[in-house]
């Protein structure tokens, strides 16, 4: 929601990831940009309702980054538990909240142009990649791909041109066009969405306060501030317990890692939205959704996901008041689609939950929504 701000001309008022390979389609894709539709993928009965909006998989022997799924080093009895089954049919879940905390918002000045009208700070760029009608997704292969959860079509944007090994472990996708991609050497890297090509460093050192991969996206400071930086929960292993795992922001400006406190789960994935809210995927099995305080990572709500299966490799993200869930559950190197009717769209009273796409021609390690994106259905 953009705040606008009217000035009284009598007065001015301030306002301020398993294996290495993908499917065929991902390990090509080099050559060139091509276009994958829906037709040649098979999905669920159902259809997701809307459009919804990254964070570490686990690699297996490798490590394990917003993508690949690994086995905890340790493991505390689950903030809830879900029945596990194939999630090729739809299942409803209820949110189950287990604690509350309160969160804190950063604000922004913005500032006067000499026609005495507030200009919005960190406006969305209007580029030839729209920001705001899909959703980012990296294969483990450095490949950036777009997903469209209105028509489930998938569409090969490009590989990432580096320079480093192909092998990455989560993404975020700022409200600039840039995605900003962790390798799973701890590596980050800036790729212009538009031109995969295009690569730079901007210059994270890794390792920061011991934090080695982590879970990662983009959330805006709060409903009103739309300015975003990343989030990140240290992919530590352990599963999940009492405040397991380090959750910070990297300052915008200096790229430092800013403690803000501790989580409950130490092999997460993580997503926000442009109203300031973060979430984080948490596995292996049974996988949970859980909102986070992001002034101190405690947890706020917990929604059992029940029969998503993190698999080979994990990743999802916030659109359009949904979430979808991308899940290497066979570790055979194609990724299944899951949506979650968050917002409850359909009135019928419950959080539908469905696989929309069942083989998806990569296997998605990271997926990233600009804040730019919409927050309710399209």
């Amino acid at each position: 929601m953009r705040t606008t701000y009217v000035l009284l001309a009598a007065a001015l008022l301030p306002a301020c990831n398993g294996s290495a390979g993908d499917t065929t389609a991902d390990a090509s894709a080099g050559t060139g940009i091509t276009g994958v539709t829906g037709q040649g993928l098979t999905s669920s009965t159902g259809t997701a309702s809307e459009s919804d909006s990254g964070g570490p998989s686990s690699e297996g022997s490798d490590g394990a980054s917003e993508s690949d799924s690994e086995t905890p080093t340790t493991a505390a009895p689950p903030t809830s538990t879900s029945t596990t089954g194939e999630p090729t049919t739809a299942t409803t879940t209820d949110a189950t909240s287990t604690s509350t905390s309160t969160s804190t918002t950063t604000a922004t000045t913005e500032q006067t142009s000499t026609t005495g009208v507030v200009e919005e700070k960190c406006p969305c760029p209007d580029l030839e990649v729209p920001l705001d009608d899909g959703i980012f997704v990296l294969s483990k292969t450095a490949q950036l791909w777009k997903y469209f959860p209105q028509t489930n079509d998938f569409e090969l944007l490009g590989p990432a041109d580096c320079g480093l090994l192909p092998s990455t472990f989560s993404m975020g996708v700022d409200r600039e066009g840039f995605a900003w991609v962790q390798y799973s050497d701890m590596q980050l890297r800036k790729i212009d969405v538009t031109d995969t090509t295009q690569c730079s460093d901007p210059g994270f050192v890794p390792m920061q306060d011991g934090i080695e991969n982590f879970g990662m996206a983009f959330v805006s400071n709060s409903a009103d501030d739309k300015c975003d930086r990343i989030y990140g929960n240290h992919y530590n292993g352990v599963a999940n317990g009492d405040m397991v795992s380090e959750f910070f922001s990297v300052d915008p400006d200096t790229l430092a890692v800013v403690p803000h406190g501790l989580s409950d789960y130490g092999l997460a994935e993580v997503t926000g939205t442009g109203d300031g809210r973060a979430f984080l995927f948490a596995g292996p099995d049974p996988s949970v959704l859980v909102e986070v305080d992001k002034a101190t990572g405690a947890t706020i709500e917990v929604t059992p996901l029940p029969g998503v299966k993190t698999g080979g490799g994990f990743a999802f993200a916030f659109f359009g008041g949904d979430f979808y869930f991308f899940t290497d559950k066979d570790s055979d190197s194609t990724s299944e689609v899951t949506h979650l009717d968050y917002d409850d769209s359909d009135g019928n009273g419950v959080q539908d939950l469905e696989v929309v796409v069942e083989d998806a021609p990569l296997r998605i390690v990271g997926a990233g929504v600009s804040t730019c994106a919409p927050l309710i259905p399209q």
